[in-house]
């Protein structure tokens, strides 16, 4: 899994890099965490839909942790991505956009998958995003909530179990409709 995730990454970066050269986000700098651990702890639950959302800690970029089973009582929108991801670079406005107008009642944590902090906050300065983000460095996380491909959506209703998980870039109608489907609105 991190071997695939690692190649991910690295085709990632070179098309980042063919896009827009000005990025400069150095590789080793970017992936400076990866490290050879197992992908999911030993004994954690992996996520699926209609289970409760696997016990995980998250750690913030900006200073705390939170386990995830803390954040319950609101639908939770976790979108995870790297720096050296150009998809998930394009849709960090879009969670943006969705957090500003669903105000208090979604919370939207983003949760970068195997960046250094450094890259990782130089990534939200880039995008002007102001939602929560947590540091997976070892891709973890990822791992649990059935993490195979960047970016990586999960909804997790406000009871903590799993309504959704999808792959791939999602735009403002598209998020839109991920949570009207699974029962979130959003003015």
């Amino acid at each position: 899994m991190l071997v695939a995730l690692c190649v991910a990454l690295t085709f990632s970066f070179v098309a980042l890099r063919l896009v827009d050269p000005s990025v400069g986000v150095d590789p080793a700098d970017a992936l400076g965490n990866l490290a050879a651990r197992p992908a999911v702890p030993p004994g954690t639950p992996v996520a699926t839909e209609g289970s409760p959302a696997p016990p995980v800690d998250l750690e913030y970029l900006d200073g705390g942790r939170q386990s995830i089973a803390e954040l319950q009582g609101k639908p939770l929108l976790l979108n995870f991505w790297s720096s050296t991801c150009p998809p998930c670079i394009t849709e960090m406005p879009v969670f943006q956009r969705i957090a500003e107008r669903a105000g208090p009642m979604l919370q939207v944590v983003g949760i970068d998958v195997v960046d250094t902090p450094d890259a990782a906050q130089r990534q939200i300065a880039r995008t002007g995003v102001e939602y929560r983000n947590a540091a997976d460095p070892s891709g973890s996380v990822f791992s649990v909530f059935g993490g195979t491909a960047l970016p990586r959506t999960v909804l997790i209703g406000a009871d903590g179990k799993v309504l959704e998980g999808t792959d791939g870039a999602l735009d403002d109608a598209t998020l839109l409709e991920l949570l009207r489907r699974n029962g979130v609105e959003v003015p």
